[in-house]
């Protein structure tokens, strides 16, 4: 047993290698094949008169005159110190401004979680409680086009309803919990939808194992067996998957944080993007996939444990 233990940590840590070393050697691709040199950009954001001369200092400067395997090598031996480079639009120390930033992504998702948690749990408990009536397919639909509608268009939608037309509420000034609430609501709004469904299946299979129907034979009533069995067991099955899903909203909030104007990650990389800023993307591109892993472990981690305690608890009740 602790041979597998220890055969399965060891996979995860070569999957984590290995995830890590395909997103950053495909950022560096991806930069190479862009038509933009990132020098050229670097010497007309600071110098009026562009020659071919500057350039060539510039790429020399940048170590872009190196090929690019060693470009990637000398990138992550300084990686692994922390050490990501000078931003080239700022000239700041790249890992200062992703300090800056990547508090503002982690609580526009932890936000999300708790919104996302709060929904799910409501919905998904009236879904299996409408779950043989017409109300029901109503529902469904909802969720579906919850599914379907994107969060940077829910945002855009947020905006124009209720800072333009209604004017109730401001998008940009905010302080405290509001100046995340806006992003993370529109964020959420997909998993709400999915996991709600999920959610209703899954108490939906856990009142038909065989430990409910024993709780019944025991006089238990319904109520009781959903709130302190069902629904523990069926948000446990889900756990996992939900951690995942926030491991992806780290990335997906890019795009939500721009219409918000929010300095989070998302939005310093889409800017970096935009500034041909190479070391910024090649360490937020890290940052991201890093925290996708770390879901990924987290979720992989918590599974095992739920499934170690339903198999205690079967072998108790046997």
């Amino acid at each position: 047993m602790k041979k597998d233990s220890t055969q399965h940590i060891l996979e995860k840590i070569v999957e984590i290698i290995l995830t890590l070393f395909i997103v950053t050697i495909l950022s560096f691709l991806l930069m190479r094949l862009s038509p933009v040199d990132p020098a050229t950009a670097y010497v007309k954001r600071n110098t009026p008169i562009v020659t071919e001369e500057q350039i060539q200092e510039a790429r020399i400067e940048l170590g872009l005159d190196k090929p690019l395997i060693s470009q990637y090598f000398i990138w992550t031996k300084n990686a692994l110190h922390l050490d990501f480079g000078i931003s080239l639009k700022n000239g700041q120390p790249v890992v200062k401004e992703i300090q800056k930033v990547l508090p503002v992504t982690l609580t526009v998702v932890l936000l999300s979680a708790c919104i996302m948690s709060i929904g799910i749990l409501i919905l998904g408990s009236i879904y299996y409680f409408l779950r043989n009536s017409i109300a029901n397919y109503f529902l469904i639909f909802i969720c579906i086009a919850g599914i379907s509608v994107p969060p940077f268009y829910l945002a855009s939608v947020y905006i124009d309803i209720f800072a333009v037309r209604l004017g109730i509420m401001s998008v940009v000034g905010n302080i405290g919990l509001m100046k995340y609430l806006p992003a993370s609501l529109c964020l959420s709004i997909v998993g709400i939808a999915l996991y709600s469904q999920l959610l209703g299946k899954s108490i939906e299979w856990e009142m038909n194992e065989d430990y409910a129907f024993y709780a019944r034979c025991r006089g238990l009533k319904e109520s009781r067996i959903l709130i302190f069995h069902a629904l523990p067991y069926a948000v446990g099955a889900l756990l996992p998957s939900f951690l995942q899903m926030l491991g992806l909203f780290m990335a997906g909030a890019a795009v939500v944080e721009s219409v918000f104007s929010l300095p989070g990650l998302g939005h310093l990389i889409i800017d970096s993007v935009i500034h041909r800023d190479s070391p910024m993307i090649h360490a937020g591109v890290l940052v991201l996939a890093l925290s996708v892993v770390l879901f990924n472990v987290m979720a992989d981690a918590l599974q095992g444990c739920l499934r170690k305690h339903r198999k205690a608890m079967e072998v108790d009740a046997a």
